[in-house]
């Protein structure tokens, strides 16, 4: 078993077991808990004196480096028999749930994935989604399974991002390997949740900026490229766009999606509305509608606005509720 060509450095941890004594049919992504070089991860699995390794550790700029060989039994899921027919990989991540990796990180993931089932004479890459069912499972002569940390052990890794992601890693790698076909790929609408605007570049990853879309934009996706998606100007990385809906209506508009940022933008509105005016007509109207439609039990409105000094929080789900009520002409 050779280890992968993708690594561009090896140095091997002494925090391992020699060689396995089971074929590797598994696969275990991990996250690192810290947005680190691949030169870091190696000296750290080396030196440390931390009784851990892993077979491969993928640095922030998506380079891997060879921490145990492939064929040798790494130190890394807390689990005997995981560790022995599993080829490990550390992923550089964010240190705060969901422990997300960047859109480099995830591109070696899939490929160094491929690249292992390929020289392991594996077609298919399977995610079958449970503990029970995956360790129940007798992988056929040509699959590999992906088992994940959190299963043998009382910790989050390799955190929500990448687990919840493992279904597309096994799509992804298995489009690689030629074992599933892309099919068809529709375009859909997305939404930009970046507070400081999501860059377009030319290319994934490293292309040019060609603009910025301010948070909030709404764009059309037409293609993918892995974790990336093509604007009609540019490459946008999917980790910052929230899907909305299919685009086969590319005339819909803006202002018909009503969603957690637009909601969050009218409740800041109305509460600076609060502070500067409290006694207006329109928060008078919001009260005697919240009465008169039954939101506060007994009493009149008049009754109710005698009471306002101390229901502020009451008042702010009363206000919502009637700026709800406007948006989708219920008043």
């Amino acid at each position: 078993m050779s280890n992968s060509s993708l690594s561009c450095m090896r140095k091997i941890s002494p925090m391992q077991s020699g060689r396995k004594s089971h074929a590797v049919t598994r696969i275990t992504p991990h996250c690192v808990v810290g947005q680190t070089s691949v030169e870091w991860l190696c000296e750290f699995f080396y030196s440390s004196g931390k009784e851990a390794s892993c077979n491969y550790g993928i640095g922030v700029d998506g380079r891997i480096g060879t921490i145990v060989d492939e064929i040798d039994h790494s130190w890394c899921t807390s689990n005997w028999d995981n560790d022995d027919r599993a080829v490990t990989i550390e992923c550089a991540s964010d240190t705060f749930h969901p422990y997300a990796v960047n859109a480099n990180v995830w591109k070696s993931l899939v490929n160094l994935c491929a690249d292992i089932c390929q020289r392991n004479g594996k077609k298919k890459l399977l995610w079958l989604g449970s503990k029970d069912k995956t360790l129940s499972y007798n992988p056929k002569t040509d699959e590999m399974v992906l088992t994940a940390h959190r299963w043998f052990d009382n910790k989050s890794c390799p955190g929500d991002y990448i687990y919840n992601r493992l279904g597309q890693l096994a799509k992804e790698v298995n489009q690689k390997l030629g074992g599933e076909p892309a099919g068809p790929f529709k375009a859909y609408q997305g939404q930009v949740n970046a507070d400081d605007g999501l860059n377009c570049r030319t290319s994934p990853i490293s292309g040019n900026v060609l603009k910025t879309y301010p948070d909030g934009t709404v764009v059309i996706i037409s293609k993918e490229d892995g974790n990336w998606g093509y604007t009609g100007e540019g490459w946008v990385c999917l980790d910052y766009i929230n899907k909305i809906a299919s685009a086969k209506d590319p005339a819909t508009k803006e202002e018909e999606i009503m969603d957690g940022k637009q909601f969050n933008k009218l409740f800041n509105e109305m509460r600076q509305q609060w502070r500067d005016n409290d006694a207006s007509k329109y928060s008078e109207a919001a009260r005697k509608w919240s009465v008169d439609n039954g939101l506060i039990a007994g009493g009149s409105s008049k009754e109710f606005n005698g009471m306002w000094e101390d229901l502020m929080t009451r008042e702010q789900l009363v206000m919502v509720l009637y700026r709800f009520a406007q948006w989708i002409g219920k008043v």
